[in-house]
């Protein structure tokens, strides 16, 4: 995910099926959820989102709390 730092697209689907680096996931999580310009999918589990970025990440991808 990370290779893709500093790019943009139109379109972005985050399958989120766990982190490697548990200390990343922040990171890892924040760059996914950037890079959409108009639309952004998120698949994955609840719990592993709201691990790694907490109520802010999780308020952003299910519009509201």
């Amino acid at each position: 995910m990370l290779t893709v730092k500093g790019l943009e697209r139109p379109v972005v689907v985050l399958a989120v099926n766990g982190f490697a680096v548990a200390e990343r996931a922040p990171q890892l999580l924040y760059v996914g959820l950037s890079r959409a310009r108009s639309l952004l999918v998120v698949v994955g589990d609840g719990g592993e989102i709201w691990d790694a970025g907490g109520p802010e990440a999780w308020e952003r991808i299910s519009g509201g709390p």
